[in-house]
């Protein structure tokens, strides 16, 4: 209510009617002070709405936070806006993922700026031979991000969820559930995927029957999730080898990002530390089943639908890069030396960012029904991210008991798979 409080003090008529000036007193200013800045406190609604200049925390405040520190999106696009070029050089304390957790984007060389009060915060680690100044000033810019900001602003006292940033290993359902939606996004580039080297997967001890239980994972997920469609997607044996590839990248993290516009450039994205990565710069299987026929002389028949699918058009549009790298395909054999330095093979793990919990050491939690024995969830291993995941997930396969039949029937189209990859290896080491 703003009337009483608002009105100018009243002055004092003197002789001949002619108004005398009040008395200037602390009091009358108070009055003043509070009659300029009463209408302000009353919302449209004629309520009163002065707690929100009570405290920082006040009911009002918090009902406006959840579109800032509950969004995902937003989380993702202020992480993405750090690059290696403005962000390098800082310890895993100071990652991306936790700076935008306190609402800091990058906007420049080692300078943050608060997505909502708008404050800087400069961040630069000077160099320095003592290790202890520099884990104090480490500390202190760990500190800065949430004391950085100005006094109302709410993101120290309302940080993002942590789940925002970290691999969901202790949620078997949340998890399965984002593999199966990046395995079938990477899909969609079909013959664009990368193709992988044998040597890698060796290195990441992917062998043959882990990589099957996963793929009878995503069909029995597939046939649950598609219950009641016409067309339910499965695994068929005609685009198996794009399945692996698939299978493989959606483990460790990637998931097919489309690009705007009309070029539909063949692009994935890690989903942590937001990495985008051109496919047009690696193998890719269209190119590799063309070299393996060259170098097996099988030229343009293709052997068995598992083996080759050359005349298969992706389901994406093909980019002008594509058809560039398309054309060097069927023009330099393998090996020459204008193909060997501009494409190589993708490795799942390396292509990730230093700080990204995928290729970080990950707390392993026992997958059990009972989770009130606390230790028992904390008693596995710390290992790389995907790693952690890939256990989870073939857990989660275990406990479908599914028949042993179909679990075969996979592999056998799977150990087609992995020919193919060793006569690849095969080709590129003659």
């Amino acid at each position: 209510m703003a009337a009483p409080s608002a009105a100018a003090p009243e002055s004092e008529e003197g002789p001949g009617g002619k108004p005398k000036s009040p008395a200037v007193t602390p009091q009358k200013i108070r009055e003043l002070i509070d009659g300029g800045i009463a209408p302000e406190e009353a919302c449209p609604e004629g309520k009163d709405t002065s707690a929100l200049s009570e405290s920082t925390n006040g009911s009002s405040q918090t009902d406006a936070l959840p579109l800032e520190t509950t969004s995902k999106e937003a989380f993702f696009s202020r992480v993405e806006t750090f690059t290696s070029l403005k962000w390098a050089g800082k310890p895993h304390d100071l990652s991306p993922l936790i700076c935008a957790k306190y609402g800091w984007t990058n906007i420049e060389s080692d300078m943050l700026k608060c997505s909502s009060c708008q404050a800087f915060l400069c961040a630069s680690l000077q160099l320095a031979f003592d290790f202890n100044k520099y884990k104090e000033r480490c500390a202190e810019l760990k500190k800065a991000l949430c004391t950085a900001h100005e006094k109302f602003c709410f993101w120290p006292d309302s940080p993002c969820p942590d789940r925002f940033a970290i691999l969901l290993v202790g949620e078997p359902i949340a998890l399965v559930s984002d593999f199966l939606d990046r395995f079938q996004s990477l899909c969609q580039l079909e013959l664009q995927l990368p193709s992988l080297k044998p040597e890698d997967l060796k290195n990441m001890s992917l062998t043959e029957d882990k990589i099957s239980l996963l793929l009878h994972l995503i069909e029995e997920e597939l046939e649950c999730k598609t219950e009641g469609e016409k067309t339910p997607m499965k695994l068929g044996s005609d685009i198996f080898q794009v399945h692996v590839p698939a299978c493989i990248l959606a483990l460790c993290g990637w998931a097919y990002s489309p690009t705007s516009g009309s070029m539909h450039l063949p692009v994935i994205t890690c989903s942590r530390c937001m990495r985008k990565v051109g496919l047009w710069g690696f193998h890719q299987i269209e190119s590799s089943l063309l070299e393996l026929d060259s170098s097996f002389g099988l030229g343009s028949t293709p052997t068995t639908p598992t083996e080759a699918r050359t005349d298969r058009a992706p389901l994406v549009p093909t980019s002008p890069r594509r058809m560039i790298t398309r054309s060097q395909d069927t023009t330099f054999p393998p090996g020459s030396e204008q193909d060997t330095p501009t494409r190589s093979f993708f490795d799942p793990s390396s292509q990730h960012r230093d700080w990204c919990p995928w290729v970080n050491p990950v707390q392993e939690k026992a997958v059990s029904e009972d989770t009130s024995d606390q230790s028992e969830l904390t008693s596995g291993k710390a290992e790389p991210g995907w790693r952690v995941v890939l256990n989870v997930l073939l857990a989660a396969r275990k406990s479908n008991r599914a028949a042993d039949a179909e679990l075969v029937s996979l592999s056998v189209k799977s150990c087609k798979v992995f020919r193919i990859f060793r006569q690849w290896e095969a080709a590129c080491s003659s």
